[in-house]
């Protein structure tokens, strides 16, 4: 038996270690993006002057930019997709999503361009979190599907979007968003003469929040109802509206041709 025992121990313990190197544990961690391990990221620190010009491309997944006071730009973005269930998987089965998502930064003089790629699978898009300086100019913003959040600075935005929320918060400047399907809604501070506003969501609702103290020119059409908390001239809720606020020094176009408009105070 002592015999028997002597040659089987070796025997389980070889095979076990064969078996074991074909196959991956997968123990996810709950607090990494989806409970996917190994999740990938990219990061990226570029020196940055206020004022300069960025232009970033996401064809799939969530973008948010944040204005902060340093004179640089951070780039940090992940995969995001379906994460499979805790258990045994095969290395192939997953290995696409340990690695960090690609993306190309291209900075010439005060222009910075960001693009990231989506994987042959289709399955995955990228998520994007981006600090800039306070004064930028966001010249083009293109986001295919995934919501697009811009908070925190002043100086010019440019966004087209494809299906998904775009959110403005804390901005001062002129604005240009372009929304296929989606609800568009921005606060807007600050406004000043010469500052252009312009909204248009093909399918979904406008919703924008000015200064108690704004003097603007407000052009709205709407397939609903285009409602105000301002007085604007013509009486609301209407179909369409061209008014304007105090001395209209600034020019705001809301075009929702399948939603409705909301004109709101923001509160002290």
């Amino acid at each position: 038996m002592k015999s028997f025992l002597s040659r089987l121990v070796p025997a389980v313990a070889a095979a076990l270690a064969l078996a074991l190197s074909s196959c991956i544990i997968a123990v996810v961690d709950p607090s990494a993006p989806g409970g996917m391990p190994g999740w990938g990221e990219f990061r990226q620190v570029v020196p940055f002057e206020r004022g300069g010009t960025i232009m970033l491309e996401n064809a799939r997944g969530d973008i948010e930019i944040f204005g902060w006071e340093r004179n640089e730009v951070e780039i940090v973005a992940r995969r995001e997709g379906r994460a499979p269930k805790p258990g045994f998987y095969w290395y192939g089965q997953y290995r696409a999503y340990e690695l960090a998502p690609r993306v190309t930064v291209d900075v010439q003089d005060k222009t910075l361009k960001i693009r990231t790629q989506e994987d042959a699978d289709g399955e995955s898009g990228v998520s994007c979190l981006i600090n800039v300086p306070l004064s930028v100019n966001i010249d083009s913003l293109r986001s295919g599907a995934g919501t697009v959040l811009l908070s925190g600075m002043y100086g010019r935005a440019s966004v087209d979007a494809g299906k998904g929320d775009v959110q403005v918060e804390n901005f001062s400047g002129s604005l240009d968003i372009a929304l296929k399907k989606g609800n568009a809604s921005a606060e807007l501070l600050d406004l000043r003469k010469g500052d252009v506003v312009r909204i248009a969501v093909a399918e979904g609702d406008i919703t924008v929040f000015l200064e108690t103290g704004v003097s603007a020119r407000i052009e709205a059409s709407a397939s609903q109802q285009v409602n105000s908390e301002f007085d604007l001239g013509p009486k609301t809720p209407a179909a369409s509206v061209t008014g304007q606020i105090k001395d209209g020094l600034a020019a705001i176009v809301l075009t929702a041709s399948q939603g409705g408009i909301e004109l709101k105070r923001i509160k002290d």
